[in-house]
Order: structure tokens, then C-alpha cells, then sequence
């Protein structure tokens, strides 16, 4: 991880506006320009007058003006008037409080006020939520609508954001065709391109997409060429120790730095990473949960950190195991499982099978349960770290 994240800085910035700004990632901190509220206001329907802690109770005023939202009064409110209020509506000048409706009687210019309140009461303050010169949103934030909603909130139209990212993705294999053909003997339907493609567009990328690339060098080196304008390429299958596992080779060919081959993990363990100026390529496993459950360990940071996102890493946590795994090995082990939260706590159901060919292992996942190297078999009731599958931070 710190190999490639090292290797990495953010994609270019532009300019949009906010209307298409949802899941983009902000290039700069947003101040505002203006307080919000912009003027102290109403938060409710009623009177507003100039109240002192000696009023009696019940109290009469003369009704002097009817201010709704949006509406702007010169009146000033002297003592024994009032003015008929609205909720979201600017208090007038001389007013220092306003009392509910309900808390009210009116007849023809007169209001009768039941409870009288005290000086500063039920009035929200000019920038009670944010200040003129307050930073509202920092560098690397990831737009939700809320954030949107935000930058509207205080009158800014047009943001700067990082680019959205271009990804190439290569599903090699002889064996593979695609979906609405009928099936040849010993060959199998291409999964891999779908569910990547629909990781990196979920993560925000423009995908191209190379749905098969048989097991050749000159086929593969051709592919390659297809998508190396793009900043990131993606490929599964060929990355083993067989006869015809050559995408390591072909990306050396294609003018790549290797950075590494194999991780001493499962599922993927035959990952490797190259780099060609500024583009990365990653070679994962044809195996489809060895794919995917590489591509949220390794590929996600990655992508994460080039389109500036300000968290790269997902956090991990305690997690109690709902269920057993038997195996023992050597190796570190990435286990799938269900999140299940009971008495408080969040609970780890593992997945019923956990072959790295096993896509339906998948469906229904939310964790990654991290088993250290030399890990017996797991317990049931054991505390193990984990981390979310998929997009984990907002």
C-alpha cells in the first residue's frame, strides 16, 4: 500500500458548477462570503416586540405590521407594539423577542400575549450557523447532497474539483466469452469486466472497457496500447506462475516499472502493480471474489488518493466472529462476511464459502475480516479487526 500510495498524487482540477457536483471531490477549501443566517429571524409563527423581565402578565399590544418570509421591515417596534411574525421572516428593528401564536389572542390591531417571554427569546441570530469568513468545506471533501446543499445555502454556484478519473479495465483469458452468446465447451462467461466496471463507476471513474483479451502477448500489448491514455489501468487474469499467466510480462513489455509481484495474502495473492509515467497498472487475479476483494485493499486507496480524496485508507475495527472459519494457514486471510449488529455490538457472519472463485461469496458481504498470518482457525466469539467493503466514507 505505501508503495503505490507513495507513487500517487491527485488529477488535475476544474470548474463546475454545483448542480453537477454530486460525489465529485472538492480541489479547495470553500469559505463563505456571507453569514447564514444572513439576518436574525423568526423560528416560528407570532409577535415580535420589545420585551423587558418586568412585563406583566397577561400583556397587551397594538398590532403595528405583518412581516412574512421574505420581507424585509423598516418599522421599528417601540414599546407597547408589536408585529405580527412568520416563521423564517427578518425581526424588525426595535423587536428583541417573539412569542408563539399559540401562546397568543388577536382581535382586529390588538394581541393579547399569555405568556410573555424574556428579552432575546425564539429568535435565531444572524450567523447562529455560519459566519462570513468560516471555512465550510475542506479540500478533499467527497460532495454528498448535504454538502451541496451547503455551498447553496451561502450563494456559491461554482466549485473547483478534481477531474474524474479514467480507468481501462482488461479481463484476460482465452477461456473467456461474453454474456448472450451460447456457452463452448471449456469456455466460461467473462464476470469480471461487469463487476469492476461497476466498482469503478460506483467510485466515480469513466471506465473503458477491453471485455477480452486472450492469452497472447501481441493481443495483450495491443489492448494495453488501446488504454494507455488512461490513468489507471486494470486488468484480471494472467497474473499467476502458469505457462500462460503473462500480463506481468506484457506490462514490463509495455514499459511499465514493476513495482511488485504476489502479496502473501488469499484471496490474490498473484497481484502485481507497474507504472508507466504517471499511470498505474494493476494486474489482479481472474479469480472473481480474488478480484474484487484486491481491488477494495489495493485498487480503491489508490483511486481514492489520485481523485483527492482527503481519507485514503479505510479505518478498521473490532469485529466479534457470528461464526467459524476451520482453515489454518501461513498466509494473512481477508475473510467475507455479513455485518450483524446484536446487543450493541457488530458481529461477523462469514460468508459460507470463501474460494477466491467464489463471486456469490460477494453478494450479501459488507466486511473484510483481517486473519493474521499463522492465524489458527477462527472461533466463533473471537475479536478479529475488519474493514467495510466498498464505499466506507462520506
Amino acid at each position: 500500500m505505501e508503495l503505490v500510495l507513495n507513487r500517487i498524487q491527485p488529477v488535475e482540477t476544474e470548474r463546475i458548477s454545483i448542480v453537477d457536483a454530486y460525489r465529485r471531490v472538492l480541489a479547495q477549501d470553500v469559505t463563505a462570503q456571507m453569514a447564514m443566517p444572513p439576518f436574525a429571524r423568526s423560528p416560528l409563527d407570532g409577535y415580535a416586540y420589545l420585551a423587558t423581565a418586568a412585563d406583566p402578565q397577561p400583556l397587551q399590544l397594538r398590532i403595528v405590521s405583518e412581516i412574512p418570509a421574505g420581507i424585509w421591515s423598516e418599522r421599528e417596534i417601540f414599546s407597547g407594539e408589536a408585529a405580527k411574525i412568520f416563521t423564517g421572516a427578518p425581526i424588525p428593528p426595535g423587536a428583541n423577542c417573539v412569542v408563539r401564536m399559540e401562546d397568543t389572542e388577536s382581535k382586529l390591531d390588538r394581541v393579547t400575549i399569555l405568556r410573555p417571554v424574556l428579552p432575546g427569546s425564539n429568535i435565531v441570530p444572524r450567523g447562529e450557523e455560519i459566519e462570513e469568513g468560516d471555512i465550510l468545506l475542506r479540500q478533499g471533501c467527497y460532495l454528498t447532497p448535504p454538502a451541496i446543499g451547503l455551498l447553496a445555502a451561502v450563494g456559491c454556484a461554482h466549485v473547483n474539483v478534481y477531474r474524474r478519473l479514467h480507468v481501462g479495465l482488461l479481463s484476460t483469458g482465452t477461456e473467456l466469452m461474453d454474456v448472450g452468446q451460447p456457452l463452448q465447451p471449456s469456455k466460461i462467461y467473462n464476470s469480471n469486466s461487469y463487476t469492476l466496471r461497476g466498482m469503478l463507476q460506483e467510485a466515480g471513474c469513466e471506465v473503458s472497457v477491453i471485455p477480452m483479451v486472450p492469452d497472447q502477448m501481441d493481443e495483450t500489448l495491443e489492448a494495453l496500447r488501446r488504454v494507455a491514455e488512461t490513468d489507471v489501468v486494470i486488468s484480471t487474469g494472467g497474473a499467476s506462475v502458469g505457462d500462460y499467466d503473462i500480463m506481468r510480462h506484457a506490462l514490463a513489455q509495455f514499459g511499465c516499472e514493476m513495482l511488485f509481484w504476489k502479496l502473501d495474502l488469499k484471496p490474490g495473492t498473484p497481484v502485481s502493480v507497474g507504472q508507466k509515467g504517471k499511470q498505474l497498472c494493476f494486474s489482479l487475479s481472474g479469480n472473481p471474489a480474488a478480484a474484487m476483494v484486491t481491488y477494495e485493499l489495493l485498487v480503491r486507496p489508490a483511486l481514492r488518493k489520485l481523485a483527492g480524496h482527503a481519507t485514503v485508507e479505510a479505518g478498521k475495527f473490532l469485529v466479534k466472529m457470528a461464526s467459524g472459519f476451520a482453515k489454518k494457514g501461513r498466509q494473512r486471510r481477508f475473510l467475507r462476511a455479513q455485518a450483524v449488529f446484536k446487543e450493541g455490538e457488530i458481529w461477523a457472519d462469514l460468508a459460507p464459502a470463501q474460494g477466491s472463485g467464489i463471486l456469490r461469496s460477494m453478494i450479501g458481504s459488507h466486511l473484510l475480516v483481517d486473519v493474521p498470518a499463522n492465524h489458527g482457525p477462527v472461533e466463533p466469539g473471537e475479536l478479529l479487526r475488519a474493514e467495510w467493503i466498498a464505499e466506507w466514507e462520506y
